[in-house]
């Protein structure tokens, strides 16, 4: 089993959070955009790529604000095991370009208000729970660990 890490960014602007509108078979929800490490990549090179490719938004990682992990296992398979760092990131350049490469169940990418996306579906759980904590505060938190199936 390999374990990926993941970068994902927390940009907050004027009262409100850059989220990427997604849709499962659960239905809609809210994710941070961000996405997987490349070999020979740092996470702060990750998370400017990403961020492009998905919103069309440069940015500048400013500090890691959280960590998190999830280890799920697919039915008959191995396990699945992303260690998330999750970086409060400042918008550079201006506006918003055309994203290069949206995830599979991405829609588009919104700013909205951060009390809509505390009191929403912005998933996981635990990000949505720490939200303000990880904006706001001068550390970097620790958000536990989730194991699925």
């Amino acid at each position: 089993m390999a374990v990926r890490n993941s970068a994902k960014a927390l940009v907050v602007q004027d009262g409100r959070i850059l989220l990427n509108r997604c849709r499962s078979r659960f239905g809609v929800y809210y994710a941070l955009p961000g996405g997987g490490q490349r070999m020979g990549e740092t996470l702060t090179e990750a998370i400017r790529r990403e961020l492009l490719e998905e919103t069309g938004l440069a940015v500048l990682p400013q500090r890691l604000a959280g960590i998190y992990e999830q280890v799920t296992r697919r039915q008959g398979g191995a396990p699945d095991h992303k260690i998330y760092f999750l970086f409060l990131c400042q918008p550079c350049g201006g506006e918003m370009a055309r994203p290069t490469h949206r995830d599979a169940y991405q829609l588009s990418s919104e700013w909205v208000e951060l009390s809509e996306a505390v009191g929403g579906r912005l998933f996981p759980r635990t990000v949505r729970d720490n939200l303000l904590r990880m904006i706001y505060g001068e550390g970097t938190y620790y958000l536990g660990s989730e194991r699925k199936g």
